[in-house]
């Protein structure tokens, strides 16, 4: 898994995702070269190959129990905004209309972003490669891999398992160049397959078969007023490495807690800019390595100020603590801070509601101040209890001078 174990860790999906999916320790693309992910600091040092539509489930179910209404098949038709809000006009599936309003808005309506147009907003870049075949198959024999990726001369294959003898093939026929919306074949994708490995695999059935194109875009600002981007609407880059939908919600997890602390009045709204300054780096980066098999966003790493300690802006590891809850990523559930050290309880109690506290269960340190989003927001060695209250007011805003 990439960057977003921490999103799946602290929300309790892991644990379902990987009753369903097929973990893989490493890889060798290339045949060539290894790629070790025993390595990777995470309780889960392995790719766990599911289908997106597992992922989208659980997150979907997530956001149901949390409150959220899911309104299916409405669409944007435009927004407009002011000092005070923002206007969305909508259109329903039966035809009526109706205009919505909100503090603030969020397009995450994919590479054609309505709410990005709608901005006027530019989405400079490339297509880096057309024609691209998506389909998922049934085979007699397995690839020699569990993750497979050949290329030459005539194109490229990659075939990744769904653990229920279904198969993701996703290739490439430089010979073939169609357009997007010309039909798929499973002969085409097995043509193209038998060209590039030597061995069309048996492949005889197809579920869902489609073309696409890749593009290398990203818009220039991820904040216009009250209005945000976030996922395709802001950046898009190759599907190689599995990084889209990563990105996609590390970028919704950081404006997410950001955004409430805004709406919930204990952050000023000078907060909801560092979502571009930290996020939109990260997509540029992806942009470049992606179509270099780029795979993990473990290593991703905020700005942090001058003097900060090291460990400042950079994701924590899944801490085992003392007490219950065991684990920092079980504490980071309800989507507050953590406050983890050992006299943490007591300096912390006037924040209560905006932080929680543990005790390291380890000889660690460093007292550390935890993003609701997993990374660190302020760290120290020693710090003395005004130190922490400075940290805390910083973070997050004035104390409840009321609470016990």
């Amino acid at each position: 898994m990439t960057s977003s174990d921490v999103i799946i860790g602290t929300r309790r999906l892991a644990d379902e995702l990987l009753r369903i999916g097929a973990p893989v320790p490493s890889l060798h693309p290339f045949g060539r070269i290894t790629i070790d992910f025993s390595r990777l600091r995470t309780r889960f040092p392995f790719m766990l190959i599911t289908p997106q539509w597992q992922v989208e489930r659980l997150l979907l179910r997530r956001a149901e129990e949390a409150g959220a209404a899911i309104l299916r098949g409405v669409r944007v038709t435009g927004i407009r905004q002011d000092a005070d809000g923002v206007d969305v006009d909508v259109s329903y599936p039966d035809g009526a209309t109706a205009t919505l309003r909100a503090r603030y808005l969020v397009g995450a309506d994919g590479a054609g972003s309505t709410v990005r147009q709608s901005l006027g907003m530019p989405f400079p870049g490339k297509s880096a490669i057309r024609s691209v075949m998506l389909a998922d198959v049934l085979l007699e024999r397995a690839p020699d891999e569990p993750l497979n990726f050949a290329s030459n001369e005539h194109g490229f294959t990659f075939f990744a398992p769904f653990g229920d003898g279904w198969y993701r093939i996703i290739a490439w026929d430089r010979q073939l160049q169609l357009p997007q919306d010309a039909p798929v074949t499973l002969e085409e994708v097995r043509d193209i397959t038998e060209r590039t490995i030597g061995d069309d695999l048996g492949m005889h059935e197809a579920r869902w078969l489609s073309r696409f194109h890749s593009d290398e875009r990203q818009v220039p600002r991820y904040r216009q007023g009250r209005v945000f981007l976030a996922g395709d609407a802001a950046h898009v880059h190759s599907p190689a490495g599995g990084m889209g939908m990563n990105t996609g919600m590390q970028d919704a997890a950081n404006l997410g807690w950001k955004l409430a602390a805004v709406v919930h009045g204990w952050a000023g709204d000078a907060l909801l800019d560092t979502y571009h300054t930290e996020r939109h780096p990260v997509g540029r980066r992806v942009l470049h390595v992606s179509h270099a098999r780029g795979i993990s966003g473990i290593a991703i790493t905020y700005p942090a100020p001058c003097g900060s300690h090291p460990l400042t802006g950079r994701r924590v590891p899944d801490l085992r603590l003392a007490g219950e809850p065991a684990r920092l990523y079980e504490a980071l559930r309800q989507g507050t801070f953590v406050l983890v050290g050992r006299e943490a309880a007591a300096v912390a109690s006037p924040w209560a509601g905006r932080v929680k506290t543990a005790a390291p269960a380890t000889g660690l340190r460093p007292t550390l101040l935890v993003r609701p989003d997993g990374y660190t927001a302020w760290a120290a060695e020693d710090p003395d209890p005004a130190e922490v209250r400075r940290a805390l007011t910083r973070w997050l805003g004035e104390p409840d001078h009321h609470a016990a």
